[in-house]
């Protein structure tokens, strides 16, 4: 029995001792963490002082008033911390009044059972009236709880089986004492067992309630070591029995087969602890299995995907790109290379000064990574698999430039580019299983960045170009009539060359057509349509002169002014330049019997002034009104028009505030309405 106790002591020893070392090493703070290290150390002294008092006792099995006063008072301020959150330093948790109460009646309960007035039967008494009181109150707390976990019952589970486990040993243990008047040995045997078995439970509550933010965390080698060495003793003990089964059968060759089994089982043995390729399965396992990530996933993606939503819109995305990438992995210094057909070319600035070798030999790594999809650990390319996958390929001009990891970025499932990392003043990380997994998710965010970025980027050169090109089948359209002036003035010099008057209107003519010509330059120049600064003008008065520019073209047209002086802020040079379309798009629709009418009115309910161009032309279909005519480079004409006339005369009518409609029959003539709000109105 005693045996049984000293070990069941020496396993609780072990229990809390590892218990409190995790908790050590783990970087949290907060009351809960010290009142968690402060039970463990209680529960140490505990120990200790029971394995001290049972060596220089005539018997083992006793209760000591202090320490158990200690550690029911420590596990209940454990209790009290998980249920009260309130405060956020050990320092206020002390002050608490429920601490103060709990060390006073420690205090008070002490100097009473020491007190030379108390015989030892009313002391143990009182011990156990203590223990049964101190663990009632416990199961109320953990009920607690467990009660006020909500959906998180699931993380403090662990604890509360525990707790409760213990709690309800010491209510059984200590009834019976109550009724007996004295402890039974064997619940005192029993007792460090049940509260060793409470460890991997307090461990596991550490693990899983994310509030306490305690991060325990254990050494991967060392499990890794304690699990093999674990296997091995489950190995050893099942290859014992199939032995002790064997020599049981009872056959002549009994002793011969047991000793060649045991051979090969020690031969099979060995072969685990020295086959890198079993323990590298055990450690992926234990690491995939039985650990938090290396990495807060959500803390990280979140970081990566604020990195990459905040790129100021001027800002180069490759290089917001390799700042979201070294941050993933708290790296400073990187290089993102392009693959472009068969050339390599830095986007970023070359941080590392790459040489001519390391370029040559990331020219022969590309079509590789291409093929394998694989994430390049630089500083481990040494080892087998890269020989097997990359075997004609050397990375030593790489490193030499301080490169350690080369991550491919894939697009439309095509190697795009690679980045270049390196922990340059930062803790290398070395790439494994779970690094890789981590690194391809990121990748796959920096890809879309990338790719999104690269649309946007050729959205607006094809913006640019369709705006140049707009631009230029307005200055087409312009240069179109211009030719037909010059065409007119050519075909009446020879009726009129004579005449002093067609002479002076030539060169008017000329003079203005210069003045449109340069205009149409400069707007190829700056690559955009010039616009001329709006200007209060006499509607009457700039029709007119419109009107007057085709006069020499049939059916000429005829104006009809308001009998009114309406004036008007418009850009002149935009606005004679779309009637004039208009104006031009009537006498070509209409053969030289017909008329042409440009007549301006007044709308006095709405303060809007009216253009109408009526013709008695060949007219339009429904149909390619709605569907053609307000449409750029569509046009009836052929090849003799853009088709940019009456979209800009829309367009102009729009921008001025107005509203251009049309009403057109086939056969009967066409009639365009122009209604433009009035500035000022002069009676």
């Amino acid at each position: 029995m005693e045996i049984a106790y000293f070990i069941g002591l020496t396993l609780c020893l072990l229990g809390y001792l590892t218990n409190a070392a995790l908790l050590f090493g783990s970087r949290a703070k907060g009351p809960v963490r010290s009142i968690f290290l402060l039970t463990y150390i209680t529960m140490v002294i505990w120990v200790i002082g029971y394995a001290l008092g049972a060596s220089v006792s005539s018997s083992p099995f006793f209760i000591s008033p202090l320490l158990e006063s200690f550690q029911i008072a420590m596990w209940t301020l454990l209790l009290l911390a998980i249920l009260d959150s309130q405060h956020e330093k050990i320092s206020s948790f002390i002050r608490g009044k429920f601490v103060l109460t709990i060390g006073f009646l420690v205090v008070i309960f002490n100097m009473a059972i020491f007190s030379p007035l108390l015989s030892p039967a009313l002391e143990l008494q009182i011990i156990i009236g203590a223990s049964l009181l101190g663990s009632i109150i416990q199961l109320i707390l953990i009920e607690q709880i467990y009660r006020s976990a909500g959906d998180n019952k699931w993380a403090y589970k662990p604890l509360v089986l525990g707790l409760a486990m213990v709690n309800i040993f010491h209510l059984v243990m200590m009834s019976n004492a109550l009724l007996l008047s004295n402890v039974d040995i064997n619940y005192l045997a029993s007792r460090p067992y049940i509260y060793a078995m409470l460890t991997p439970f307090l461990l596991l509550s550490m693990k899983r309630v994310s509030a306490w933010n305690l991060r325990v965390f254990i050494s991967r080698d060392v499990v890794l070591n304690s699990s093999l060495l674990l296997f091995s003793g489950i190995y050893l003990l099942i290859m014992a029995l199939t032995g002790y089964i064997i020599q049981q059968i009872g056959a002549s060759w009994s002793g011969v087969i047991q000793t060649v089994f045991i051979a090969g089982a020690l031969v099979a043995l060995a072969y685990i602890f020295i086959s890198e390729s079993l323990r590298k399965y055990f450690r992926t396992y234990i690491q995939k299995h039985f650990y938090a990530n290396q990495f807060d996933y959500r803390e990280e993606w979140l970081k990566l995907t604020n990195t990459l939503n905040e790129a100021e819109g001027d800002k180069d995305f490759y290089v917001t790109s390799l700042k979201g990438v070294c941050g993933s992995l708290h790296y400073s210094t990187g290089a993102y290379i392009v693959r472009r057909h068969e050339h390599l070319e830095l986007t970023t600035p070359d941080v590392f000064g790459l040489s001519h070798k390391g370029m040559l030999e990331l020219h022969c790594l590309i079509p590789k990574l291409d093929k394998s999809h694989w994430i390049l650990d630089l500083p481990d390319f040494d080892r087998e698999e890269y020989k097997t996958h990359f075997s004609d390929c050397k990375v030593e001009a790489l490193m030499a430039d301080g490169i350690e990891i080369v991550l491919p970025i894939f697009i439309n499932k095509e190697l795009h580019g690679c980045f270049l990392l390196s922990s340059k003043n930062a803790d290398r990380i070395k790439i494994n299983w779970e690094i890789r997994d981590y690194l391809t998710a990121v990748s796959s965010q920096v890809s879309s960045f990338i790719r999104s970025g690269e649309a946007k980027e050729r959205l607006e050169e094809n913006a640019k170009f369709a705006a140049f090109n707009r631009m230029s089948a307005f200055v087409v359209h312009d240069l179109k009539n211009v030719i037909a002036q010059i065409g007119m003035i050519v075909s009446n010099s020879k009726k009129f060359r004579d005449n002093p008057e067609f002479i002076d209107d030539t060169f008017e003519t000329l003079e203005h057509t210069k003045v449109r010509m340069d205009k149409m330059l400069t707007q190829l120049k700056d690559k955009q349509q010039q616009r001329s600064s709006e200007a209060l003008i006499e509607v009457n008065r700039t029709l007119s002169e419109v009107v007057e520019q085709f006069q020499n073209a049939k059916p000429k047209p005829l104006f009809v002014a308001h009998p009114n002086e309406l004036s008007i802020a418009l850009d002149k040079d935009r606005f004679s330049s779309v009637i004039g379309h208009l104006i031009d798009n009537a006498q070509q629709a209409t053969d030289e019997n017909g008329s042409v009418l440009v007549k301006l009115t007044l709308d006095s309910h709405k303060q809007d002034i009216k253009i109408i161009i009526s013709d008695t032309g060949i007219g339009m279909s429904q149909d390619f009104i709605d569907n053609q005519l307000f449409k750029p480079f569509e046009t009836t004409k052929g090849n003799a028009g853009m088709g940019v006339g009456v979209y800009e005369a829309k367009t102009f009518a729009a921008e001025s505030g107005g509203i251009l409609t049309v009403n057109s029959d086939l056969g009967i003539g066409t009639t365009f309405v122009m209604c433009l709000p009035l500035t000022t109105r002069e009676d």
